[in-house]
């Protein structure tokens, strides 16, 4: 996590200012005092995800073309867009499955890049930001599917 403070300033402000509305989702589902929001907030959070898991797979792509052509550049192209896949999916599917799908996808993602990392493909301070980020996501998600699973 030390290699967190190496981050720059920008980079953290932006990541923890996407988390809030998987934040806000996952509270706001907990209030009833929220009208008719109270039911929109998990199809609004799991859209929102979609379109996040789509982020993280433009980043995978930018990695692998701003590290030049290596034997497995192919190979991370295509791992690159199957966020994106997952993610259009998980909108195809009842809230709660693609929710856990989100959730699924979030934690492979954060693996993916710590291991990416780890080979001095990304800069040392993307691991630790990509934990704490998807802890938040999958913390949140976590949150609006036990409060449906409740109802």
């Amino acid at each position: 996590m030390t290699a967190l403070k190496t981050a720059p300033p920008m980079a953290l402000i932006l990541g923890l200012l996407g988390l809030v509305p998987f934040a806000a989702g996952g509270l706001g589902v907990w209030f009833n005092g929220l009208g008719d929001l109270h039911y929109a907030l998990p199809m609004l959070v799991l859209i929102y995800g979609a379109l996040i898991a789509s982020f993280l797979g433009g980043v995978r792509w930018g990695a692998t073309m701003q590290n030049g052509v290596t034997a497995e550049q192919p190979r991370y192209l295509v791992m690159s867009i199957i966020p994106t896949l997952l993610g259009f999916v998980a909108l195809t599917l009842p809230i709660t499955s693609g929710l856990v799908l989100l959730i699924i996808i979030f934690m492979s993602q954060a693996l993916t890049d710590i291991l990416a990392v780890n080979a001095g493909q990304l800069k040392s301070w993307f691991a630790p930001l990509r934990i704490v980020l998807s802890t938040g996501v999958c913390l949140s998600l976590t949150s609006i599917l036990v409060e449906m699973l409740l109802r």
